[in-house]
């Protein structure tokens, strides 16, 4: 059986258990109940014996060695942290899951995160991370995960127990991990919990790798799904690379991946010279080329430095004419990863560009859409960065209320990805409880969102008749000129009468009306018309 609720005690106060004895005895080994407030958890044996507890009283040594005892028996994986988030036990159920001596752990936080530079054990620390709100609420289920082969993180269903003191103050959480789930349903981001992101981000951090930074390139939507593939592609073959996209959509963040990426697998990777296009001159690209291809030839490692080149659309035609240079000398290698807002083959059709230069650095190009592209990948983008903050560790946050995501979705992000990591970033830091709040978030999103509501509040009225009336005066105007001025030409034009074609010019405005002594034309009666019976009949 699950974690179970009951009460228990003269004043019978609420309690959870939860079964840690083997799984198909019929009476438990142990059981753990765990009070809101004073005694916040026991341990009994199988004959209801207590072999431990948290009150802050001196313990015997004899119950703790008991306790350690009838833990480390038990087959769930079981692990305790602390008010501080650090890790302070793990039975040996829970050292054989995760492959790892529970002992080399201690004292490691276990930080609510899935973004960051996490490697080794500060990585298995996050996975195992239980959410915020354990440490606040009685208990609860969720989630928690183990670094797997290959660096797959396997997630499994836990129970949360908080513990604490007499007073009610928090001295930490204790886990209870269940059996692997085989397959969790992947749900609507806009519609996802925060536990359900958390996971998401997760399991994209163990496919897309460890090694580098992927913030920008997380997501799911169709034009991320190719970026990923050509960033995977690019980071293995090498060569000129061109990253094109809008302001703040991350093109210097791919740039260092696909340098800094998993090529060379452990080999020593030279550094990405940043370069910016828009300061140089000839003088200046001479001089900065020929200095990195003498490191170049110094670098003794597998993977060469290589050039970032930045703004490469905004290079004025002495630094085109000096790097085009550099590029046909004989016998020189010219690694250049280029970045740019504008296509630079598109600028070389209009003569803004070096031909040469423009289809050479862009042999492989890559194109970052803008966020507002990129359809439901802005929930989990928004949690990594909260998680991201996350990582700091001065606090701990879940998430975002229903409200504050619809906030950022109904937002355009001019600045793209780099506008809502900051976003993210300030309004983590104005959130007092574990969820983000729309009040957390700042002003401009609140703005942008009335302005929508009255848009679609105030529907912008159509005046058909005006609108009908503009179009045909286009056209009559289009007939005049095309028959020079010819009515009966202009009437032919249109399939009207001429007496209709003038009588509409005058109502138009586009011609003055007919004087008194100047005919009245009248519009001939059409023949399919039936004419209409004699009166009496």
């Amino acid at each position: 059986m699950g974690p179970e609720a009951g009460r228990v005690g003269s004043r019978q106060r609420e309690v959870h258990f939860a079964k840690i004895g083997p799984p198909n005895s019929g009476v438990p080994r142990s059981v753990l109940p765990a009070w809101s407030r004073g005694l916040s958890w026991v341990v009994l044996d199988s004959r209801a014996s207590i072999v431990g507890y948290d009150r802050p009283v001196p313990r015997k040594i004899s119950i703790l060695k008991a306790l350690s005892k009838l833990l480390d028996a038990a087959p769930q994986p079981v692990y305790v942290l602390d008010g501080e988030h650090r890790f302070v036990y793990g039975n040996a159920a829970f050292s054989a899951w995760v492959g790892r001596n529970a002992e080399e752990l201690a004292g490691l936080k276990c930080l609510y995160s899935a973004s960051g530079e996490l490697t080794g054990a500060t990585e298995l620390a996050a996975a195992l991370a239980p959410p915020p709100e354990a440490f606040s609420q009685g208990s609860l289920e969720g989630r928690v995960a183990a670094i797997g082969e290959g660096g797959k993180l396997i997630s499994r269903p836990a129970w949360f127990g908080r513990l604490s003191e007499a007073d009610g103050e928090s001295t930490g959480v204790l886990i209870v991990v269940g059996a692997s789930i085989e397959h969790v349903e992947q749900q609507n981001p806009a519609e996802a919990s925060p536990a359900d992101l958390h996971q998401e981000l997760q399991s994209l951090r163990g496919e897309l790798g460890r090694r580098y930074h992927i913030g920008q390139l997380i997501g799911q939507s169709p034009p991320m799904r190719r970026v990923r593939e050509q960033v995977r592609v690019a980071s293995q073959v090498g060569g000129r690379i061109l990253v094109l996209g809008p302001e703040g959509s991350g093109r210097e963040l791919v740039a260092r991946i696909i340098h800094y990426g998993p090529r060379g697998g452990g080999a020593a990777v030279g550094p990405l010279v940043p370069v910016d296009g828009a300061l140089m001159d000839a003088e200046l690209m001479q001089s900065t080329l020929t200095a990195f291809l003498k490191r170049q030839k110094e670098w003794q490692g597998e993977r060469p430095p290589a050039i970032l080149l930045k703004d490469a659309d905004r290079l004025p035609a002495d630094a085109q004419q000096e790097i085009a240079g550099f590029l046909r000398l004989p016998g020189v290698e010219l690694p250049l990863i280029a970045t740019a807002t504008r296509s630079l083959s598109r600028l070389a059709k209009r003569g803004k560009f070096r031909r040469d230069l423009a289809y050479s650095l862009s042999t492989f190009t890559i194109q970052l859409p803008p966020l507002l592209e990129r359809e439901g990948d802005l929930p989990l983008l928004a949690q990594f960065f909260l998680e991201e903050f996350n990582t700091g560790g001065s606090k701990q946050l879940t998430g975002f209320s229903p409200e504050a995501v619809d906030l950022l979705l109904a937002y355009s992000w001019p600045g793209n990805v780099e506008e809502l990591a900051e976003t993210i970033r300030q309004a983590c830091g104005h959130a007092s409880g574990l969820l983000v709040q729309a009040t957390d978030l700042p002003a401009t999103l609140h703005h942008s969102a009335e302005k929508e509501a009255r848009s679609v509040a105030e529907p912008e009225r159509i005046d058909l008749d005006t609108y009908l009336a503009t179009i045909e005066t286009e056209l009559l105007r289009r007939a005049m000129a095309q028959s020079r001025g010819n009515k009966t030409k202009a009437a032919e034009l249109l399939g009207i009468h001429r007496a209709r074609l003038i009588r509409r010019l005058v109502q138009l405005g586009l011609a003055p009306a007919a004087s008194a002594e100047e005919p009245v034309v009248f519009e001939p009666v059409e023949e399919n018309v039936a004419k209409r019976p004699p009166e009496g009949n």
